[in-house]
């Protein structure tokens, strides 16, 4: 089977990293090609993979497609193009993978979604949000949740950098992502704590005036932050496992997530990942591990889970224990594209491996 993937940036965000984590396996039965609309520096998270190409215009992307005989396009929130594929009527099926969860998914609710074969999205939150209030076709669209890459994402000895635990948040610095609630939190923490120390990882894209805008704000709560703007995909397990050996633990303060795909690469290295329940993220939290979930902008409970994860050695083991199954057992890169696979074969029209 051949597929063309379509995605607006090429960067080491949310939507690469699925992608790159599904080549390894999707390359060993069928022949997967990558479009992104735009180059960020996010390659790098794909290897050596020559089936990787950076083109804008919709008219060479639709040579491109007939050019190759496609047997899918999966479109992933690239409105523009798939526009564009249904007016010149593209006789390639068409599979919208939905990721974003914001304003941008208005295009769901259009008449071109007769024209899809199907919607895929990576959590039950995900479908019940396309469905209720976008009103795509419940009965076309499917849940497939995100998977890791549980060799590279394990956990590893590395040497303690620092004497102090480490709170680490990893994200895009934009309003959503509310890097402003982990400030607070790193706020209130070191006002009670001296054994603490503050990272955030993520924001290489973001502009000058939001990166000025986070210091500002850390300098009101005279707070010291740990600015990690850019780390390639394949260093992360040595970050988590940096964060794990000092006795910490990442904290997520987002407003909604489709999924929360930082949270299972930390919890798959050994590291507590703290979070909201908002958005898919209960979805992952199931059982004990929710004890380490609390309302969003809560920061009292979630100060109290922070301290005990860092001060109850039981707690923070079985929580450690409790999430490294939890990744193994339901997001695997066999077991999720095995069957990420076996949907594909059922909505194009190849029924054969290629």
């Amino acid at each position: 089977m051949k597929i063309l993937y379509i995605y607006r940036y090429l960067l080491l965000g949310g939507v690469t990293t699925q992608l790159a984590n599904r080549l390894g396996f999707l390359k060993s039965i069928s022949d997967p090609h990558f479009i992104f609309l735009s180059d960020h520096g996010g390659q790098t998270a794909f290897g050596d993979y020559e089936k990787i190409h950076v083109m804008s215009e919709p008219l060479t992307i639709y040579q491109y497609i007939k050019e190759h005989d496609f047997d899918l396009v999966i479109a992933i929130d690239t409105k523009e193009i798939t526009d564009y594929l249904i007016e010149v009527h593209c006789k390639t099926p068409i599979i919208q993978e939905v990721h974003g969860i914001s304003y941008k998914l208005n295009y769901l609710v259009e008449e071109d979604q007769r024209h899809f074969q199907g919607y895929i999205v990576p959590s039950n939150y995900s479908k019940n949000r396309i469905v209720e209030d976008y009103a795509a076709p419940e009965e076309r669209t499917y849940v497939i949740p995100n998977c890791l890459d549980t060799t590279l994402f394990s956990s590893k000895e590395v040497e303690p950098i620092t004497n102090k635990k480490i709170i680490c948040w990893v994200g895009k610095l934009n309003d959503h992502k509310n890097w402003q609630g982990f400030l607070d939190l790193s706020a209130r923490i070191s006002q009670k704590r001296d054994d603490c120390v503050f990272w955030i990882v993520g924001g290489e894209t973001a502009s000058s005036k939001a990166t000025k805008h986070l210091f500002q704000e850390a300098n009101k709560r005279e707070l010291s932050i740990h600015w990690i703007d850019r780390m390639e995909y394949s260093e992360m397990p040595k970050l988590y496992a940096m964060v794990a050996k000092s006795g910490g633990c990442t904290v997520s303060t987002s407003k909604g997530e489709s999924f929360g795909m930082s949270l299972i690469e930390a919890m798959a290295c050994g590291c507590p990942a703290v979070a909201p329940r908002v958005g898919a993220i209960p979805e992952i939290y199931l059982g004990d591990l929710g004890r380490l979930t609390y309302e969003l902008h809560d920061l009292v409970a979630c100060e109290s889970i922070v301290d005990s994860l860092l001060d109850n050695a039981k707690e923070r083991n079985e929580q450690i224990q409790k999430g490294i199954q939890k990744v193994q057992k339901h997001y695997s890169i066999n077991q999720v594209v095995t069957q990420y696979f076996e949907l594909l074969q059922t909505l194009s029209t190849v029924q054969k491996v290629w």
